[in-house]
């Protein structure tokens, strides 16, 4: 088993290396929170012009996932992914519960996670919103307390946070900026940078 993932992570370096460091196009796996900041795609296929299949097994739990890549199958295991990139151009980020969370908004700093379980039956369907403070950091709930908690020397984001989400959505895009609002407070609340 070992030597069949160190293999299958020398396909993913010879194929994340191809693709270098531009957008990613079609589907593909991010290996870190590094892979998917720099667009770095593993067994990356363009949807358009090739077959490509990522099974996530999410209805039996298992910890693995099954990539078709090429005709051929391989197992990968969900906690040694950061995430994957799916056909739709849609990002999605691994949990330690093996689950997938998307990422709704992956070129920023502070990332947003909506995980939506439908309507079935008579029992009502729910959202939960999810953030991290970098991609690198674990995911938590979206609460104004843990946000601020994330960021606790902070005290001008505090501030704006106060000043902006008075029971407000934490997740709102603001359309003028173009990026969540929680994004663009974040950056208001550092220091400019002094260009010589």
């Amino acid at each position: 088993m070992k030597t069949f993932l160190i293999a299958l992570w020398g396909i993913f370096a010879l194929a994340s290396a191809a693709r270098g460091q531009s957008p990613p196009l079609g589907s593909g796996l991010y290996r870190s929170a590094a892979d998917f900041r720099q667009h770095r795609l593993a067994l990356a296929v363009d949807c358009k012009t090739a077959t490509h299949k990522l099974r996530l097994h999410e209805f039996s739990g298992k910890p693995t996932m099954t990539v078709i890549h090429g005709g051929k199958p391989y197992q990968v295991a969900k906690d040694s992914l950061f995430g994957f990139r799916d056909c739709d151009g849609r990002d999605y980020r691994f949990a330690s519960n093996n689950q997938h969370y998307p990422i709704l908004n992956p070129g920023e700093e502070l990332l947003i996670y909506k995980v939506e379980q439908p309507t079935v039956g008579k029992n009502p369907g729910y959202v939960h919103l999810y953030f991290s403070p970098t991609a690198a950091a674990p995911i938590q709930p979206l609460t104004l307390l843990a946000v601020k908690k994330a960021f606790p020397s902070n005290h001008r984001f505090h501030d704006l946070l106060d000043a902006q989400f008075q029971g407000g959505d934490l997740a709102a895009y603001d359309a003028l900026h173009r990026m969540t609002k929680l994004n663009w407070l974040l950056r208001q609340s550092q220091p400019a940078t002094v260009s010589h």
